[in-house]
């Protein structure tokens, strides 16, 4: 039903210093562009079917004005530090996805159009969907995208103009760890939520694996990501 796009990383530094600073597998990031309209911009990194976005305020007037859900997180959670804390599933048709997550009892935010602007001055176009929630200390849920074009077509513009390579498309996210206060009651609400059987402390995904550990204390979060070579 759902596939892993990509996992969100909040960050202070610009992505210019992100795409110089960081490298993974010998592959450094490349810079992404700016949301004009939430104040942020990014730096990203593509592995073979997802990828990983370094989240950054770029004006704060405009982000501190924002509704969006995952700039006010990015907002709410940047000051305990940096680090992984949200990510994002791929769907097909969002319409659809926003009907099915409605069913079942959840309140959502409805379809968010979003763009950003590359650094060549090229506009990206997509659809995001939420399940409203209090930012608070509970994990929050994975949020939704449907991009302009599909991802094969994704896939061949990405590597056309140089940001995939072919390294990028040797390395994977295999695994998500989140950490949460009671494992068991995480597995059966995001089970429920994605349709998804559990396996131990786990659920799998078709292209990735979601991992539940035990939080001692502080913030329930997406905690790390494990990457290998394909």
């Amino acid at each position: 039903m759902f596939e892993l796009d990509h996992v969100v990383y909040f960050t202070k530094k610009a992505p210019v210093d992100i795409a110089k600073d960081i490298t993974i597998e010998g592959i450094q990031p490349v810079v992404g562009g700016r949301h004009l309209q939430w104040g942020t911009f990014n730096a990203l990194f593509y592995t073979k079917n997802s990828y990983i976005e370094w989240l950054a305020v770029e004006d704060s007037t405009i982000a501190k004005r924002s509704t969006h859900p995952l700039v006010q997180q990015l907002l709410y959670d940047i000051d305990d530090g940096e680090g992984y804390k949200a990510l994002c599933l791929r769907s097909e048709n969002l319409e659809e996805s926003d009907r099915y997550i409605r069913k079942l009892g959840y309140r959502t935010t409805g379809i968010i159009p979003a763009e950003r602007k590359t650094a060549d001055g090229q506009i990206i176009r997509w659809k995001m969907l939420f399940i409203k929630h209090k930012l608070g200390d509970s994990l929050p849920y994975p949020f939704f995208i449907e991009w302009e074009h599909s991802f094969e077509e994704r896939q061949k513009m990405l590597k056309a103009d140089g940001t995939i390579q072919k390294g990028n498309e040797e390395i994977r996210i295999e695994r998500c760890v989140f950490q949460v206060k009671d494992v068991q009651q995480k597995l059966i609400q995001w089970s429920r939520l994605l349709s998804l059987p559990i396996t131990g402390n786990t659920l799998r995904l078709k292209n990735t694996i979601f991992s539940f550990q035990k939080l001692p204390e502080g913030k329930e979060r997406l905690q790390t990501i494990d990457i290998v070579k394909v």
